[in-house]
């Protein structure tokens, strides 16, 4: 990627790199951080949601009279040092590396981290140019990655040098790390650097201001032909020689990357990037981390995203431990919504998180068969869950007399619909919605299929039986013949919501539609008409009152227009899996999503490079909102483009059997 020196320009542009814990690190080709989240670790402590930032960046600069400075910071009113300008060439994959340019010399910068521990790399190479001394003044923060630090007399880090090593400790005791330093000079010089300014933030109605301290310096010798390489961790040791542990995180990157099923280039981008998300819980649990920078592990986003991380990457033996992992949380029926980010109970407040469990077993069982389920501990958890929905579990959730599931408590938001603004519900769906009772008839469908499978043919009939009489109840409730369309919700009082969602695609998307193709061909007429753009669908049609196109501003404007017109791309998942349903897989219906889920590739690297975002404005030109890079929004593509892949099998990968 060559570059120009246009700061914001390059500011726009993010990188990721994750550590398979939760950690990252993260910035712009700049080198100014915009968000709070940029930093160069941000470890994963006890479990993948308790991250503290401990780096943000650094000053790096040519000793000389005057110095030459690479790297750049914003200010209020100001951008300094000016780095960016000689920035010559970017590249990002494998990782994010840098090319600068100062008179006859080529400095490279390359940032990776460490997988399976808390460390992050940074290494320099001389290009071009005669020996240098390279001074790297680190900027510490210890702080919760969703917070800000600020200076203080009474908070400083207490760095001390052994050997080749620079331990560095906060006063406050927080936490500790230290910096792995070769062959370079270390000289103590504490300030404080006072006011960086996140631009992101101040867009996003967030703090955007915060200190950094700064308690030595170090001076790297640059040299033709040879590395100077700078570890930060906070693991005490990152093991192996720095080449070897690049020669390593390479050849694990290539491992993911092979799995793709195509040579093609969004198969190929879409595969590398469902790596970021899945990380380890515990000493042998795994889980999904929903979006960089600042979501954890959620149950809902974990099961969504399963067949597109795991299943399609060929990763099935992670499929089932990430099965295990959540469905050793069950409560009461309910799967976990998410994971507290400081480790303490986890929340049940979802109705639908356990529904997609279920699903998640089935699309493993189509893939693996039988011996993935064999030891019953899956099948024992899908029953679980359907007995408590069944006789009524928290939330009101509940199996009503007509066989539909109802749920909902004042103030509670349940289903993946579920922005609050000051404790109000912003898209108020209490009673029957129609994914959850699509959700649930198809449950109710896959433990009948379990239970014949087990011998137990006299219970499975009787699921069946009741899985019919949802069915029925189901077509009476929400199909709505003048629209051609479904209900999104039937309130308690009876009350029927017709907004335009698309909620009522997983009638025909998922494993056991509840439509006739026909309907399904009507209800996809509304659907595409007033929902679909090239980068998702979005959540509310835009005659309707309620519709915000853009999702901008502070966090109360972002949260009423996230469900209310919000472009999600991962509804391109069941949007495929309900038109090739309802054009029963025909050739020309897989043409014309294969060149509608392409179309997403644009959308791509916008604004993190290599991966995709979690939500879009709903207005043209659908600028890229929320999370950088969204687990669900890669896994669901992915997904998508394997399944109207030339060579796929209609039944690949999802969607209905």
């Amino acid at each position: 990627m060559m570059l120009g020196s246009d700061f914001e320009t390059l500011s726009r542009i993010e990188w990721l790199e994750t550590n398979g814990r939760g950690g990252y690190a993260s910035g712009t080709v700049s080198g100014a951080a915009t968000r709070g989240y940029h930093g160069l670790l941000a470890a994963a402590f006890g479990s993948p949601a308790q991250r503290m930032m401990l780096v943000t960046t650094c000053d790096e600069w040519l000793a000389g009279d005057p110095p030459v400075f690479f790297s750049t910071h914003q200010y209020p009113g100001a951008v300094s040092p000016d780095g960016f300008r000689r920035i010559e060439g970017f590249t990002w994959d494998p990782f994010p590396t840098w090319t600068f340019a100062a008179g006859a010399m080529r400095l490279e910068r390359r940032v990776f981290m460490v997988h399976g521990e808390n460390a992050t790399v940074v290494r320099y190479r001389l290009l071009e140019g005669a020996p240098a001394r390279l001074c790297v003044r680190p900027f510490f923060v210890f702080r919760d990655h969703h917070a800000r630090r600020t200076a203080s007399e009474a908070w400083r880090v207490v760095a001390t040098r052994v050997g080749t090593v620079v331990h560095c400790v906060p006063s406050d005791g927080s936490a500790a790390m230290s910096l792995q330093i070769g062959d370079a000079t270390y000289r103590a010089d504490p300030l404080w650097y006072r006011n960086f300014e996140y631009l992101r933030e101040m867009e996003r109605g967030l703090a955007p201001h915060e200190d950094a301290f700064a308690p030595f310096v170090l001076e790297l010798p640059l040299a033709p032909g040879r590395s100077c390489d700078l570890v930060f961790t906070a693991e005490g040791r990152a093991a192996g020689s720095v080449d070897a542990l690049e020669d390593a995180e390479r050849t694990r990157r290539a491992r993911v990357r092979a799995s793709a099923r195509a040579r093609d280039d969004l198969d190929q981008r879409l595969t590398a990037a469902t790596d970021a998300f899945v990380v380890a819980r515990g000493a042998a649990g795994l889980s999904v981390i929903a979006g960089y920078h600042w979501f954890g592990d959620w149950g809902r986003d974990a099961m969504i995203a399963m067949p597109g991380l795991l299943l399609a990457t060929g990763r099935v033996d992670d499929a089932r431990a990430l099965l295990a992992t959540w469905s050793a949380h069950l409560r009461d029926g309910l799967l976990p919504n998410r994971f507290a980010d400081d480790g303490s109970e986890p929340e049940y407040n979802t109705v639908d998180a356990s529904l997609w469990f279920v699903l998640a077993v089935h699309h493993l069982w189509r893939v693996a068969g039988d011996p993935v389920v064999a030891d019953g501990t899956l099948a024992a958890a899908v029953e679980a869950i359907v007995s408590a929905y069944a006789r009524g579990t928290r939330f009101g959730i509940r199996e009503d007399a007509d066989g539909l599931v109802t749920q909902g408590e004042e103030g509670k938001a349940l289903t993946w619909m579920d922005a609050r603004v000051n404790g109000e519900v912003v898209t108020p769906r209490r009673g029957k919605a129609v994914e959850i009772n699509a959700l649930w008839y198809n449950a109710r469908r896959i433990l009948a299929e379990l239970q014949r499978r087990a011998g137990a043919a006299a219970a499975a009939d009787e699921t069946a039986r009741l899985a019919a009489r949802t069915a029925s109840s189901f077509r009476a409730a929400f199909w709505d013949a003048a629209r051609g369309a479904l209900i999104d919700v039937v309130a308690p009082d009876g009350t029927r919501d017709a907004s335009v969602r698309p909620n009522q695609l997983f009638a025909a998307s998922l494993p056991y539609p509840l439509l006739t193709r026909e309907q399904a061909l009507r209800m996809l007429d509304e659907v595409t008409r007033e929902l679909l753009t090239r980068c998702g669908l979005r959540t509310l049609a835009r005659g309707d009152p309620g519709y915000r196109g853009r999702c901008d501003g502070g966090a109360e404007g972002r949260d009423h227009a996230y469900h209310n017109g919000t472009v999600w791309p991962w509804l391109l998942g069941p949007y495929v899996d309900a038109e090739l349903y309802a054009h029963n897989g025909a050739a020309p219906a897989r043409d014309r999503m294969r060149r509608l889920v392409a179309s997403i590739g644009a959308y791509v690297d916008q604004p993190c490079l290599g991966e995709l975002s979690e939500i879009f404005d709903g207005d043209a030109p659908h600028a890229a909102r929320g999370c950088v890079a969204q687990a669900w929004s890669v896994a669901e593509v992915l997904r998508a483009w394997r399944r109207v892949a030339p060579d796929a099998n209609v039944q690949d990968m999802g969607g209905p059997t």
